[in-house]
């Protein structure tokens, strides 16, 4: 039996995230995938704030049922191939915290969308400087491969 392969995919809710998942699970076809969808987020710098935090309000507000049903899409388009996907929220802002979320989540690749395409939602940014020198795998999306012909 084959071993899954998790990959991390920072998600902005948008259809580059989806475009992003469905080259990945392309380029992983022959193997059980299993994704991390990354969205990165500033630590909070309160103690109130750390205590009291939780984030399924925030993800409530930015996941939305069109994002949903087109993971739900997904799920059922690559059944052999999708075996996870999952959202995770990351807080920190060093390379080293990033590592950290990685090995916890025993990340073997990352797949980002094309430069540019990546729009943070509300309170989050981009990590892709963080996981580019984080000492992972990296492959990036072509972006030829996001336009519809």
């Amino acid at each position: 039996m084959q071993k899954n392969i998790r990959l991390l995919i920072p998600v902005d809710f948008t259809n580059t995230t989806l475009d992003t998942i469905e080259w990945a699970l392309s380029v992983f076809d022959e193997n059980p995938v299993e994704i991390v969808l990354l969205l990165a987020r500033e630590m909070e710098y309160s103690m109130t704030e750390m205590i009291l935090y939780r984030p399924k309000p925030f993800l409530d507000e930015v996941f939305t049922t069109n994002f949903k049903a087109s993971i739900a899409e997904l799920r059922q388009m690559y059944t052999n191939t999708l075996a996870k996907i999952h959202v995770e929220v990351f807080h920190g802002n060093t390379v080293q915290a990033m590592k950290n979320f990685l090995e916890i989540y025993t990340i073997n690749c990352v797949c980002l969308p094309p430069v540019g395409l990546y729009k943070p939602v509300k309170d989050s940014f981009d990590p892709r400087r963080l996981l580019q020198k984080s000492n992972i795998s990296v492959i990036e999306m072509p972006l030829y491969a996001s336009v519809a012909v």
